[in-house]
């Protein structure tokens, strides 16, 4: 009896399991083709974004309202801080356009396109201020004044480097104050021209002469680090000396030139000597025109003195 019922519930447990195995390979069997439809689906929809996304990103000849409106296409392109270039000379040079895809936006090259192009512009800033606009930030270098180049003048920005080339006779060349210095053999427009003691000497002088009274020297030589000469109106001579202190001593020659204004006039005429200018010895001689010698400036017979004392 036993053995019979034994026998007998085999088969039927047997069934059992196998139609769940079925159910159970057909729920997988339906997994893996939803998984596959939609992994099929997902590749579909990839690659007609690529497509649309590279025929967006070749700029048109002549581009259409339609096909200005690419999956992500740019609306329109802001650019700011420019001086000297004109809005679409800058976008002409950053290979921007209008209705390119912001996806194929490489910022950094657009920076370096438009710094490779344009002397003046020393620092370019490119970043999207939504998802259908671009802003080109500009900041220019400031032009410090002009040195003899070839044969003309060349143009130096704050920052060292050659920003325009003058012809000789330019008439624009008296807007600029002239430096006679040492320029660095590579130099030249958009390269850099001087070195950074230059640079930084002709800074300082800028920076002064833009705030001070000393605003009329118009001509520097700074062809000898230890023999600076400055030409005020033409008139007087102010000798810096070296470039140690500098800031010091031109802070001090203001202060002397005014002192010399008062007491012989808007026509003095001469020089004023700080080559003998320390911290500890503050001091500076003018020396006028008539009473100079070929031999000596520092040992005047007549001469005024100025301390910060006085």
């Amino acid at each position: 009896m036993s053995t019979q019922r034994k026998d007998n519930s085999s088969p039927s447990g047997g069934a059992g399991r196998s139609r769940k195995g079925g159910r159970r390979k057909r729920r997988i069997n339906k997994k893996r083709v939803a998984i596959l439809v939609f992994i099929v689906i997902m590749m579909i929809t990839a690659v007609t974004i690529s497509v649309m996304l590279v025929r967006s990103s070749s700029k048109p000849k002549n581009p259409s309202r339609e096909e200005q409106t690419a999956v992500f296409g740019i609306k329109s392109i802001v650019v700011e801080g420019s001086a000297h270039y004109s809005d679409d000379q800058i976008l002409e040079a950053s290979g921007l356009f209008v209705g390119q895809s912001l996806f194929f936006v490489n910022k950094r090259k657009t920076a370096e396109n438009i710094l490779k192009h344009f002397p003046y512009i020393e620092t370019v800033t490119v970043k999207n201020t939504s998802f259908s606009e671009i802003k080109i930030s500009i900041t220019e270098a400031t032009p410090v004044g002009i040195v003899k180049w070839d044969n003309g003048w060349l143009i130096i920005g704050e920052n060292g480097k050659g920003l325009e080339l003058l012809p000789e006779d330019s008439d624009r060349a008296d807007d600029y104050r002239k430096f006679t210095c040492e320029v660095l053999e590579n130099g030249g427009v958009g390269c850099l021209t001087v070195n950074s003691r230059t640079r930084d000497i002709i800074n300082t002088l800028y920076g002064t002469f833009e705030t001070t009274n000393l605003s009329d020297v118009w001509e520097a030589n700074l062809k000898s680090y230890t023999d600076i000469v400055l030409y005020w109106k033409g008139s007087i001579e102010l000798k810096i000396g070296s470039d140690v202190n500098l800031q010091e001593k031109l802070e001090f020659a203001t202060s002397t030139l005014d002192r010399v204004l008062k007491k012989h006039g808007d026509s003095a005429d001469g020089v004023i000597d700080l080559r003998f200018f320390t911290q500890s010895n503050q001091k500076a001689v003018f020396t006028p025109r008539e009473l100079l010698t070929d031999t000596t400036t520092s040992s005047p017979t007549e001469a005024t003195t100025s301390t910060q004392s006085q």
